[in-house]
């Protein structure tokens, strides 16, 4: 019983000093990680651009977008914004046989989120995801990026 008494306590400074530790720990406020940079890519240094106002039957324009990551894994959400024209009524995203509609957040602003599936081992892992911005005549411009599935 003695020997077990000059093991607990020094067990049980450790332990305080753990809980110490984890108190200060939750007290700091963790940085909150940003919509815009995904760890895997560095930030873009130009800024997002001014919305263009455009009449409704101009021709459409995606003016830019973003993706969380280009190299995104099974099971993680790929995070999109694209921004427009005034005049775009959808965004369409379409990633091998699968199409997507993005919500409209604000005039010219879409942005969503989708889990990226499991692919068989035979389908290519290497895709092209196409941006097709609409107005409401249904003129369309497109955009396409590469994204590889890992």
């Amino acid at each position: 019983m003695i020997g077990y008494r000059k093991l607990a306590v020094p067990a049980l400074g450790v332990l305080a000093a753990c809980s110490l530790i984890a108190v200060a720990r939750a007290q700091v406020p963790s940085p909150v990680p940003s919509v815009w940079a995904a760890p895997s890519q560095t930030p873009s240094p130009a800024p997002t651009p001014t919305i263009a106002v455009l009449p409704p039957d101009a021709a459409p324009q995606i003016l830019w977008w973003h993706l969380s990551s280009a190299t995104p894994q099974a099971g993680d959400t790929l995070s999109v914004i694209v921004l427009t024209s005034s005049n775009v009524a959808s965004v369409e995203l379409r990633i091998g046989g699968y199409a997507f509609n993005l919500p409209k957040t604000d005039v010219g602003h879409f942005e969503g989120g989708y889990v990226v599936p499991q692919l068989p081992f035979f389908v290519s892992h290497d895709l092209l995801m196409r941006i097709i911005a609409r107005n409401t005549a249904g003129v369309s411009v497109e955009s396409g990026v590469e994204i590889q599935v890992r």
